[in-house]
């Protein structure tokens, strides 16, 4: 499962947050935290549980993006 980063960013400027901001209300460092937005980590359960702590509006499908299909 891979984070939809263009949400996230988009709910860090509604809700006026940096990164580092987000990423202590998380319980992450602001390190995995960037590696996930950026697309170098797939969103694991205390990443996603931390999203939804923050911001318990959103939705599992509004904060991930599905995973890609491969076909051959």
């Amino acid at each position: 499962m891979r984070l939809n980063s263009a949400r996230v960013q988009q709910l860090l400027d509604d809700h006026n947050l940096n990164r580092a901001r987000l990423a202590r209300q998380m319980g992450i460092s602001r390190g995995a935290l960037s590696n996930a937005l950026a697309g170098r980590r797939t969103v694991g359960k205390k990443l996603l549980a931390g999203l939804i702590r923050a911001f318990p509006d959103e939705t599992i499908e509004t904060l991930t993006l599905p995973d890609r299909q491969v076909t051959i």
